[in-house]
């Protein structure tokens, strides 16, 4: 459905034989309905001859109008034209899958300008100006008067042939609000809200088309993608940014999956989504560790874990039979009773390569450290309802900063996987190249 929405000045609906602003857009855009916003003046003319609804009729004979009378008078002053704001937003609440068309010519100057607003203000809306057949002010032509017959004015109307000009087009309004975009879309995307920033993005490009690049709109996808851990999928949306490949370090699946996670992470902390970025700590830790002991303390968990009625469990006889040094390490220095069936945990894990003459002594520091710290920042968020900052969980740890925190999580992946650490966050350099890209 097509809606025009407009208000009504002395240029309509016809002057100097030709059509005013309201009554060209129905001509050219065959909208299915036309609100007219009338002031005072207007519904005095539209009930002595009902020139507008004849003139729209003879246009369109099916053109659903409805009159919105308004009642008002100082029509010079913008301040009173509060109606024509509430009574746009009412026609977007009941019509809210509706295109909307705006006249931006008919009118006072103060309604002209309120048009433009609302045409601005809202991206779906198609803001319309119609040039005069003079391409400038139409103040010498008459407007019609009230002892004219409208049926007579309606017969001479030049546009009502077959080969007039159409004098509608649509302005391009965005670089009014082109700042308050740009910023807004800035900081979304160094804040890595990339679902709202790919939103705001939309309307950016509206905007100013030709000077997006190409690339940008894959890159904002890819980089939500990929902080939703949907990796192979964001490869699919973009490979490249600029020169430098999206795609992994890692072709190890399961290095990539621990990679991918610990980067979502830090941006969670980058976030200041501190609680969230906590609870991640132990599941990263635990399947870091999983890693670890299947690649180079030789572990096939498979063979000594089973499912239970709880869930999968170590059998620590089977587990005690196969690692031997690795349970009696994990006997000397756990305060756990023996069980049977053990939930391994990174805890658990650790006490197994306490005593391990094969594992680094660098990298079994640096895990305990990490499980200090764990430890008692778990405690702190566990035992306390309210709602934490940095400065209260970094004092309960005996912490620097969560950043401090961070780095070492990241130190010991990077031991374990034997590569140089790397610091720069693939999020941050998506962010800057597009960034450039739309300043």
């Amino acid at each position: 459905m097509r809606i025009l929405y407009t208000p009504v000045g002395d240029t309509d609906p016809i002057r100097g034989c030709y059509d005013g602003g309201m009554l060209h857009i129905v001509r050219h855009y065959n909208p299915d309905m036309a609100i007219l916003v009338l002031s005072k003046d207007m519904e005095q003319k539209e009930a002595a001859n009902h020139r507008f609804t004849k003139a729209l009729k003879h246009v369109k004979a099916d053109l659903d109008i409805k009159l919105i009378h308004t009642g008002l008078e100082d029509v010079h002053r913008i301040d009173i034209l509060q109606p024509f704001v509430d009574h746009f937003y009412e026609m977007l609440s009941e019509y809210p899958d509706a295109e909307i068309l705006i006249n931006l010519s008919s009118g006072t100057p103060q309604m002209k300008l309120i048009m433009s607003y609302l045409s601005v203000e809202h991206d779906a809306v198609r803001g319309i100006q119609v040039d005069s057949p003079q391409r400038g002010s139409n103040r010498s032509e008459p407007a019609v008067n009230d002892n004219e017959d409208i049926d007579i004015i309606i017969e001479n109307n030049f546009d009502d042939q077959e080969d007039s000009e159409n004098r509608c087009h649509e302005p391009q309004m965005g670089y009014i609000k082109r700042n308050n975009i740009k910023q807004s879309l800035h900081t979304l995307i160094t804040s890595y809200k990339y679902k709202e920033a790919i939103s705001s993005y939309h309307s950016y490009k509206r905007t100013f088309e030709s000077d997006v690049a190409n690339d940008v709109l894959p890159l904002l996808e890819h980089a939500q993608l990929r902080l939703g851990l949907d990796y192979d999928d964001a490869l699919q949306k973009a490979r490249k940014v600029g020169p430098t490949s999206l795609s992994s370090l890692f072709t190890d699946k399961e290095l990539r999956k621990l990679h991918e996670f610990l980067m979502l992470m830090e941006v969670r902390l980058k976030q200041g989504q501190i609680e969230d970025f906590v609870l991640k700590t132990t599941p990263f830790m635990y399947e870091l560790m999983r890693y670890y002991f299947t690649k180079e303390l030789d572990v096939n968990w498979r063979q000594v874990e089973k499912k239970t009625s709880k869930g999968v469990r170590l059998d620590m006889v089977a587990f005690k039979t196969q690692y031997p040094k690795l349970y009696e390490s994990w006997q000397e220095n756990s305060d756990t009773p023996y069980l049977q069936e053990l939930q391994v945990s990174f805890y658990h894990m650790l006490h197994m390569i306490e005593d391990c003459d094969i594992v680094d002594s660098s990298l079994l520091k640096h895990l305990k450290e990490i499980r200090r710290i764990e430890r008692k920042i778990r405690n702190k968020i566990a035992h306390e309802v309210v709602v934490f900052t940095e400065q209260d969980i970094c004092s309960a740890a005996e912490i620097q900063s969560l950043q401090f925190f961070l780095h070492q999580i990241k130190d010991v992946f990077f031991i374990i996987v034997r590569q140089e650490k790397q610091n720069k966050l693939i999020y941050d350099t998506i962010n800057k190249y597009v960034l450039d890209q739309i300043q």
